[in-house]
């Protein structure tokens, strides 16, 4: 079907400056035949001299002219034949009614507003010498004697004329103006968008190049952004029967687990949640089989006011990496076996030398020594082949019934003694929660880590704090210290295999980097949550949740 014209169509064509001359010319054709009827209703007599019917023929033959010759292709000035015709026109019926009504010469502001506005400056001449000439000549020149009078009205008409174009001219002048402001306006946004498209293009072509997942996310957790990759990876984590699935849904687990991860630690969620962090490990793909693993990063987008605009996150494919740690783990598990016996006996032979009363002092302290390091050695071997098999999923949690605030009470019980060599006040908040199936033994493990980890890290004279309660249905435990702290990047990797904070690589205090990350296990494989935060100088909060069951 063809398109209608739109209904303002022919005003539009007659309001405009340059164009138009048809629609134009029937407007003015009308306005006179209407003038002509409602004086024939009056003074018919008059409409029938030939002088006015002259004026009508002359206007009908204007119309016609103006209708059947295309003027929009002819040069510019060929435009001002018709509004002159008109004001001749408008001239023979002034003249004709010069004794009846004077009112008949406003007909040629008309063509003059037509003139001014196709010509401009020089249309507003053109227009000014017609009047004068074709209506204000003839009337002075039959007028009779002249006086001031008469010479005021005569001139009150050229006058009206002038200011008319004038204003005409000036006005479309303005609107020339706006509108070739608005035009360039237009061509800058429209090259801008231009520049921003292939900015786009060229950085979606970058991004599909790289050999990592790259999503983008608005401050509202929208995608908006997702390269090759990425589309990718994601398509491993879509579940066969759910092709559009959310992020709850998406299959991500720990990696060697089949432990689905809750949505709320998954790495899209928590960079929506305003978390940066790195080296996050993921595995996607069906449970029971080995999946892909993926180590994830995360940083939050600021705009140039300073305010979170979204977050960007980043995943890389590490299942090759993962292999071959598998295979160092191993060979560490093998080895921290065989040293584990002669560390044990060596440990017992160092004890029965220490009881003998025949040694001297200086062998008795070198001994303590020997047997004081081998115990540490002993730890380490312990806490490795323990990481071993936590992160080999062989290890079989026993669940019994168990109170959070029981362990913890226990933790405290033992490193009371500790924490008070080391001149650390000790403080229990304990309120009793909820019993729920836990292995006591490994939960004993985690609690003790984040108790051992607080000591170690406050100076005398500090304080560490452990408590337990219940919120919102979960048991929670919280381990604060006024330790050294540790700055937000460092929390990001502190529970990554084998990672120490800076401070505490430069430090004289023990450790090996396997405490923490051990401990998180334990915390995930009773499907719970550890966090922490943290201030430089200022100590850090520890949080164990475990939902109550």
């Amino acid at each position: 079907m063809a398109d209608r014209p739109h209904p303002t169509a022919p005003l539009a064509a007659v309001v405009a400056p340059t164009s138009g001359t048809g629609p134009k010319q029937l407007y003015f054709a009308g306005l006179v035949l209407g003038y002509t009827l409602l004086v024939a209703m009056s003074a018919l007599e008059m409409v029938v001299q030939p002088q006015f019917l002259a004026a009508l023929g002359l206007i009908a033959v204007t119309t016609v002219l103006a209708l059947t010759v295309r003027w929009d292709s002819r040069p510019l000035a060929w435009a001002a034949l018709i509004p002159l015709l008109d004001i001749a026109g408008v001239a023979l019926i002034r003249d004709l009614m010069r004794d009846v009504s004077m009112s008949a010469s406003l007909l040629a502001l008309i063509p003059v507003m037509w003139l001014s506005g196709r010509l401009r400056r020089t249309g507003v001449l053109i227009s000014l010498v017609a009047v004068t000439l074709a209506i204000t000549v003839p009337s002075l020149v039959r007028g009779g004697e002249l006086d001031s009078m008469i010479l005021a009205h005569a001139l009150l008409l050229p006058l009206t004329v002038l200011q008319i174009g004038l204003l005409t001219e000036g006005a479309l002048g303005l609107l020339d103006r706006r509108n070739e402001r608005l035009q360039e306006t237009v061509a800058e946004r429209e090259t801008v968008i231009d520049e921003i498209d292939a900015s786009a293009q060229l950085l979606q072509s970058i991004l599909d190049t790289v050999d990592v997942g790259i999503v983008v996310v608005d401050a509202d957790g929208h995608d908006v952004l997702m390269n090759a990759r990425q589309r990718r990876i994601h398509a491993l984590a879509i579940p066969p029967d759910n092709p559009d699935p959310n992020e709850a849904e998406l299959l991500l687990r720990y990696p060697g687990t089949a432990l689905p991860i809750p949505a709320e630690e998954r790495p899209v969620r928590r960079a929506v949640l305003q978390e940066s962090f790195s080296n996050y490990l993921v595995a996607m793909g069906p449970l029971g089989e080995d999946g892909t693993a993926f180590s994830a990063s995360a940083r939050q987008i600021l705009d140039r006011n300073g305010e979170r605009a979204g977050a960007v996150v980043v995943f890389s494919d590490v299942t090759s990496y993962l292999e071959m740690v598998r295979s160092q783990e191993q060979f560490v598990a093998s080895v921290s076996h065989e040293l584990r016996t002669p560390l044990t006996s060596v440990i017992g032979y160092l004890e029965l030398s220490r009881d003998d009363l025949d040694l001297s002092k200086e062998t008795a302290s070198y001994l303590q020594v020997a047997q004081r390091n081998a115990e540490q050695l002993l730890v380490i071997v312990e806490d490795l082949l323990q990481d071993q098999v936590s992160r080999s999923g062989a290890e079989k949690l026993v669940l019994r019934p168990a109170r959070l605030s029981d362990i913890a009470a226990e933790s405290a019980d033992a490193f009371a003694l500790r924490a008070q060599e080391a001149g650390i006040t000790l403080v229990r908040e304990l309120r009793e929660t909820a019993e729920r199936p836990l292995d006591a033994a490994r939960m004993r493990q985690a609690v003790d880590n984040l108790l051992s980890n607080a000591v170690k890290y406050t100076r005398r004279g500090g304080t560490v704090t452990v408590a337990t309660e219940m919120l919102e249905g979960h048991a929670e435990l919280r381990v604060t210290d006024t330790g050294i702290g540790m700055t937000a990047q460092e929390q990001t990797n502190l529970f990554t295999d084998f990672y120490r904070t800076e401070t505490a690589r430069n430090s004289d205090i023990p450790g090996h980097g396997i405490g923490l990350s051990l401990t998180r296990r334990i915390v995930v494989s009773h499907n719970g949550q550890i966090s922490v935060r943290s201030q430089p100088g200022e100590g850090s909060t520890f949080w164990i949740r475990l939902a109550a069951e």
